[in-house]
């Protein structure tokens, strides 16, 4: 297989982007969306303890391979001009990457395992609300947990600082602030269009989310969506390193109430 890592892959699709919820008796509406995330992953990630970088480079159908479990799903709540969008994605993964060493002019392949849980709250206003169509500005915090695993073994000792053999694993967590639009466009046949973008540099250097996605009502309670997702993250703390940048298609199934 191609080497692949171990941060968050298969993560989300149409965030609150589905069928015209219904109102509750209160003035809220709600969505509930569970979906799965097509993503490929090409980036570098790096240990404080080890002086060289892994770079994964993965296809959806590799990460799909080596996943030992997930979890993703959204949520939005509506009233009015105000509401809030929420997203959870964790998951489990194991695999192999490649691990240039530069003194011997060769690639290493390194056994990799990780965790990785995201989760986004975000408060949203309605700038444009018309029959057909809204517009919202998104404003909330993105959270990331990552754990990556390396663990390698050469025939023969490398020139140093590059240990022989290295097994450990290293986490981080931390907080990034977002802001970006979201709106969507239905028309009368049932199907819809819809986008987002979210950008903010916190903990991290920057990261960026870019959604285009349509998709189509059943009912007024339920839609299927499909689309296409572009994320970019770049963070790096005392030696730990996760540059990645995640994109593919994705699938969800919306229920409003």
């Amino acid at each position: 297989m191609k080497p692949r890592a171990a941060p968050p892959v298969l993560a989300a699709i149409a965030l609150a982007c589905g069928a015209p919820a219904l109102a509750a008796d209160d003035g809220w509406s709600y969505r509930i969306v569970p979906y799965v995330w097509g993503a490929s992953i090409d980036g570098t990630l790096a240990h404080a303890r080890l002086p060289v970088t892994v770079h994964p480079s993965a296809s959806f159908s590799d990460i799909w391979n080596n996943l030992d479990f997930a979890a993703m799903a959204a949520f939005e709540a509506q009233h009015g001009r105000h509401g809030v969008v929420a997203e959870l994605v964790t998951l489990r993964l194991s695999g192999s990457a490649g691990m240039p060493v530069p003194p011997l002019g060769i690639r290493v392949p390194v056994e990799l395992d990780g965790d990785s849980t995201t989760m986004l709250l975000a408060y949203q206003y309605r700038m444009v609300d018309a029959a057909q169509a809204h517009l919202d500005l998104v404003a909330g915090a993105r959270y990331w947990s990552t754990r990556t695993g390396f663990a390698y073994a050469l025939p023969a000792p490398p020139p140093a600082p590059v240990p022989q053999a290295y097994d450990a694993s290293q986490s981080q967590n931390w907080i990034d602030p977002q802001l970006g639009i979201k709106g969507r466009r239905d028309f009368a046949n049932s199907v819809y269009v819809g986008a987002w973008l979210l950008a903010g540099a916190g903990e991290s250097d920057l990261t960026v989310d870019a959604m285009l996605m349509a998709g189509y009502r059943f009912n007024d309670r339920v839609a299927l969506t499909a689309g296409y997702r572009w994320m970019t993250i770049d963070y790096s703390s005392g030696g730990f390193t996760f540059d990645a940048t995640l994109q593919g298609p994705g699938l969800g199934l919306e229920y409003a109430f």
